[in-house]
């Protein structure tokens, strides 16, 4: 590894114990433009692999969303036309958030984006994987909170305060910063293998 990939590790390390969301994606992008693009997708792949059953438990029917995930991360293909409008059909929580991570991840695989564009694309898809499991666990825990978040009838302050519950909420920064050193990790193995 490169004295810059050495550097730009620690400070994706350090953002993650500060939980610097803006620092962690700016760094991560950097670092996986280090790597081939169908390489530095593992790192997103293995985000969505891991959240893939808590969805599934939520939405068994939606087998479609199982069957583009895997056929992004087995052939690194995608159909063109993904449907964007699906999101809003998986209310529960975190469950949004994956629907936009698998969709990032199928435009990764995507011949029209540009390969700055794809680096873009992974980096997003393992933001929106971790905000996924952050919320499914926090909001699941705290139903009321959810609850405020959905009404259309709460105020801006009740959805403020429910937003802010849980991103200050200790158990969701402790995760937060472990799912991040975990792909931290995950990414300086990656240039560890390519550097022998």
């Amino acid at each position: 590894m490169t004295p810059e990939q050495q550097a730009d590790l620690q400070t994706l390390r350090v953002a993650a114990q500060q939980r610097e969301w803006n620092t962690m994606q700016d760094t991560l992008k950097r670092l996986l433009t280090e790597l081939e693009p169908l390489v530095a997708l593992g790192v997103a792949a293995e985000r969505v692999r891991d959240f893939l059953p808590t969805f599934e438990r939520e939405y068994p029917e939606a087998g479609w969303v199982r069957e583009l995930a895997l056929t992004v991360i087995s052939y690194a293909s995608a159909p063109r036309d993904l449907p964007v409008h699906a999101v809003n059909q998986f209310p529960r929580p975190g469950c949004g958030n994956f629907l936009l991570a698998v969709f990032d991840l199928a435009r990764a695989v995507q011949t029209e984006y540009t390969i700055f564009e794809r680096y873009s694309h992974i980096t997003n898809s393992v933001a929106n994987a971790v905000l996924a499991e952050l919320q499914y666990t926090y909001f699941n825990a705290h139903p009321g909170a959810f609850a405020a978040l959905r009404n259309p009838d709460a105020s801006q302050q009740a959805i403020a305060q429910a937003q802010q519950a849980f991103w200050i909420d200790a158990a969701t920064g402790e995760r937060d910063t472990a799912l991040w050193l975990h792909v931290a990790d995950s990414v300086e193995s990656l240039l560890r293998a390519r550097s022998r």
